[in-house]
């Protein structure tokens, strides 16, 4: 009997707290009526894009865990940084504070964005698509080496990765062609190729698809993969 108590006592310690995938962190807030969506990063940052009706208490101000505590013990609390790091010390301030229903997001706003999922305060493109199928698909055909960037403007590791690809594209004109397909125009060629998550890359070598990578890139894995 004892041994069942440490036990119930350990595994509710542990679910005071969940760091969860943006899947399951989608699907709790779905669910949830009384979520609290809170964002630790400063307001710059909230500034450029937040997941929906987030409520911004940066971790760098000096009354964070007054300002944490002024959230209601009886709801869910649902927290993420940028990348995790911040929300780790969120979460465990509001541990400390004896908040039990808390939620981590597992890679925080870079993931959740990257996966195009739902976000606020950020301007998606009305623009109509440059690209047909046809067009597309004679391109590919036509040239011997082509690197397909699938990004969107509001997309933060996009944003990183633009400069180093502009810049590859200007250098290795004549060698490699290479094509930016915004997410949020190019919407049938996004579903034919099967794109969820940005930045994906697409290499193309004869006329056929050789390569897709996901995420962020520097500049030596981008040359590496143009080799």
């Amino acid at each position: 009997m004892m041994k069942y108590i440490l036990f119930l006592l350990l595994l509710g310690h542990r679910l005071l707290a969940q760091t969860v995938s943006v899947d399951t962190f989608a699907t709790m807030l779905k669910q949830s009526q009384q979520a609290q969506v809170i964002d630790v990063r400063t307001p710059a940052e909230f500034a450029e894009g937040h997941l929906p009706g987030a409520v911004n208490i940066n971790s760098q101000r000096d009354d964070f865990s007054q300002a944490l505590g002024t959230l209601d013990k009886n709801k869910p609390v649902f927290v993420y940084c940028l990348s995790g790091g911040r929300s780790k010390g969120a979460v465990e301030k509001l541990r400390q504070l004896g908040y039990t229903d808390i939620h981590e997001l597992k890679g925080g706003y870079l993931k959740w964005s990257s996966r195009m999922m739902p976000i606020e305060g950020v301007s998606r493109s009305a623009a109509k698509a440059q690209w047909t199928t046809d067009r597309f698909d004679s391109l590919v055909q036509a040239q011997p080496l082509v690197l397909v960037d699938v990004y969107a403007p509001w997309c933060a590791p996009c944003k990183k990765m633009a400069p180093v690809i502009d810049r590859l594209a200007e250098e290795m004109a004549g060698q490699a062609t290479i094509v930016k397909l915004n997410a949020d125009t190019e919407k049938s060629l996004i579903a034919a190729y099967q794109v969820d998550e940005l930045p994906t890359l697409l290499l193309f070598r004869n006329g056929k698809l050789v390569d897709r990578q996901i995420g962020f890139r520097d500049e030596a894995a981008l040359r590496a993969l143009l080799k």
